[in-house]
């Protein structure tokens, strides 16, 4: 009879390996750094950082280890799951700056061009009434005072 095996781990996890979890990272960074419209970085971050995403169910899977191996398996997953949370607010940053930039030159108004509106309307009827007063006052000599 052999010696019992210490490092024996009979709930392995294929999806908590090391080399597992830097896949599931690589992906999801590149699939970040592949966006180049706001949309595009909506439909990574639903794939790789959302509830569903696989790097949500490996931690998940961290419930089914040893506790021995749980804590391992979590710090992995944590800065995992940190980098690509990291990628996608510098990517989404970067690409609101974007449309921003993109929105003042397609969307700007030129205020030079010529003006060449005729107003509507009239002037109000006092304003002739009073203008009438003083052309007849004119045409029989009589001015007003001028007020300092």
């Amino acid at each position: 009879m052999s010696a019992p095996n210490k490092q024996y781990d009979p709930v392995e996890v294929a999806s908590l390996s090391p080399g597992e979890i830097s896949r599931m990272r690589d992906e999801a960074l590149a699939a970040i750094a592949a966006a180049t419209t706001l949309d595009e970085l909506k439909a990574a971050r639903l794939a790789h950082a959302g509830d569903r995403s696989p790097l949500r169910l490996a931690n998940a899977e961290i419930g089914a280890l040893p506790p021995g191996a749980r804590a391992e398996a979590g710090k992995r997953v944590g800065a995992a799951m940190r980098e690509v949370n990291e990628a996608l607010g510098a990517r989404q940053q970067v690409l609101e700056e974007e449309r921003d930039q993109r929105v003042l030159i397609e969307e700007a108004v030129d205020v030079t061009l010529p003006w060449d509106h005729q107003p509507q309307g009239a002037r109000h009827p006092v304003t002739h009434g009073q203008r009438a007063a003083v052309r007849r006052f004119r045409v029989h000599g009589l001015r007003g005072r001028r007020r300092p």
